[in-house]
């Protein structure tokens, strides 16, 4: 079976351009998280959706390509004669796989920045409503408790 090794070349190419426009978009949302740009953290949102679609569907071409020239899908594909003749495909093999790693971690690094904020908020928030820290709803008489009643108009 003879394999066009250019165009498995060439879906890999694609896919690490793919992934490396991805790197700088999450680079820029670290910085709009930093800078709490709230408005350029929903633009890129958007662009960065319709990014990981593009991505999705790249590794998924990749991956039919694989399985329709009965090439494994893992790295043991590299192993293949004519995959080993190609010279870019390894180098390109690694990148990509290097890219993946780099954003399923600056990803990680993100969210606990999102996470941190929206404890910091959640905090801010309470003591903006002057709530105390109680987590206990009711009492053991079932009455709500940190309620301040006050005095009933009786007693006033």
């Amino acid at each position: 079976m003879n394999l066009d090794t250019d165009q498995f070349a060439q879906h890999l190419a694609s896919e690490l351009s793919l992934t490396t426009a991805l790197q700088t978009l999450l680079k820029e949302e670290r910085q709009a998280l930093v800078s709490q740009d709230i408005e350029q953290l929903q633009a890129l949102q958007a662009t960065k959706q319709a990014l990981l679609n593009h991505i999705q569907s790249a590794a998924h071409q990749r991956l039919r390509w694989m399985e329709d020239n009965q090439l494994p899908t893992s790295p043991a594909c590299l192993e293949h004669p004519q995959v080993q003749s190609h010279a870019d495909i390894a180098t390109t093999w690694q990148a990509l796989a290097a890219s993946y790693e780099f954003n399923r971690d600056y990803s990680e690094h993100l969210s606990d920045l999102v996470l941190k904020a929206r404890y910091r908020t959640q905090q801010q928030l309470k003591i903006l409503h002057g709530r105390q820290n109680d987590s206990h709803l009711y009492n053991q008489d079932g009455k709500a408790s940190g309620v301040n009643r006050g005095k009933g108009y009786v007693q006033a």
